[in-house]
């Protein structure tokens, strides 16, 4: 087996035993913390490589990851034409094993009303453990849900007067990131990564009460690994889903700070379904414009001109403002900018473009 069971029920158990030696004998409970805490290290997770990604096996919960991420953005429109954007994402932390959180965050953008709306959820406990398969929820009310696992997934999300239900198929095999190895940043850490760039999507989006028929394609990106250092530095990602049927990931960190070095990385997917992973080399990204966001007051890029392998792309926003300010303040997963864009030059298509790190990044 990959990972241990036994040490996530360890703090459980001691933690029990505390309270009720606590009651049975008050002088010896400060001793008791000690003991329990060094305990509590000896059973912590062994943290590491665990071998390339298996899958379906890896769509699951993964308990002995520090982090990670259940994360589906996608174009839809209406019969009549109308065109939306949506994300679904579920994080979830493992602090040191003291605290298991999770962040859920769901958002709609309204193209034709040039508008934007989202909803985020914390909660603190860790997704369920479902062998193969995942059964995401923002708590008990299901506010936001992602049930499913290889490549056959349904979203729920309620984001204001807007509750999507949609089904997703994937129409070609994984796109297996570093070729399904763990990548070490030269900054610290590591990551395992993995999408599903092309998926079928169809559903409902129901508007003020009224239900509309939507289709469209979506995107789904699995990430989980020692992932802290490399949140904390600020990035752009784009998501670019080309009309010839080829896919591009795409992104580059800040590099801002005393650890300037920037890492660029990324990957196309051919009609065929065929990854082939992308160096720094072959891609150039070049802002063309700013918004500053009327919340945060962050700066953000708007509009970049993106050459690939000799083919220029010219990638703007749908709607301007697209910021996710939740919760969690200037933490990047508690403002960033993540949207729906469209694509022409080289080729026409469209995009999801997620900048963060531009309101007060954290250098390591």
């Amino acid at each position: 087996m990959r990972m241990s069971k036994i040490w996530h029920k360890v703090p459980w158990i001691i933690a029990l035993i505390i309270c009720i030696a606590g009651l049975i004998w008050p002088k010896a409970f400060p001793w008791m913390i000690v003991v329990a805490m060094a305990v509590a290290c000896y059973f912590r997770p062994r943290r590491g490589l665990i071998g390339p990604v298996e899958l379906p096996a890896d769509d699951a919960y993964l308990p002995d990851e520090q982090v990670q991420w259940w994360y589906w953005t996608g174009h839809l429109q209406t019969d009549d034409g109308r065109r939306f954007g949506f994300e679904v994402v579920f994080f979830a932390f493992d602090n040191f094993s003291i605290l298991r959180d999770q962040l859920v965050q769901a958002a709609i953008t309204d193209v034709s009303e040039d508008s934007f709306a989202f909803e985020e959820y914390i909660r603190f406990y860790p997704p369920k453990g479902i062998k193969n398969s995942f059964n995401l929820s923002s708590g008990s009310d299901n506010k936001i849900t992602a049930v499913g696992g290889d490549g056959k997934d349904r979203l729920h999300s309620e984001v204001g007067k807007y509750v999507l239900d949609i089904d997703l198929i994937s129409t070609k095999p994984v796109a297996m990131h570093y070729g399904g190895d763990a990548h070490p940043y030269r900054f610290g850490g590591f990551t395992y990564y993995y999408s599903r760039p092309c998926m079928e999507t169809s559903g409902t989006l129901t508007i003020d009460g009224k239900s509309h028929k939507v289709s469209g394609t979506s995107w789904f990106d699995r990430q989980y690994g020692e992932l802290e250092p490399a949140m904390f530095k600020g990035w752009q990602w784009f998501a670019i889903e080309l009309d010839d049927n080829r896919q591009y990931m795409l992104f580059d960190f800040l590099g801002k700070g005393k650890d300037a070095a920037v890492e660029k990385s990324g990957s196309v997917t051919n009609a065929q379904g065929q990854t082939r992973t992308l160096t720094a080399q072959d891609f150039d990204v070049k802002i063309l414009g700013h918004w500053k966001s009327p919340h945060s007051d962050a700066n953000y890029p708007s509009g970049w001109a993106v050459t690939v392998e000799g083919q220029t792309f010219t990638v703007q926003p749908l709607v301007k403002d697209q910021e996710l300010h939740g919760k969690r303040g200037e933490m990047w997963v508690g403002v960033y900018w993540e949207g729906a864009c469209s694509v022409s030059g080289a080729a026409n298509g469209k995009a999801y473009v997620e900048l963060n790190g531009y309101t007060s990044p954290i250098e390591l």
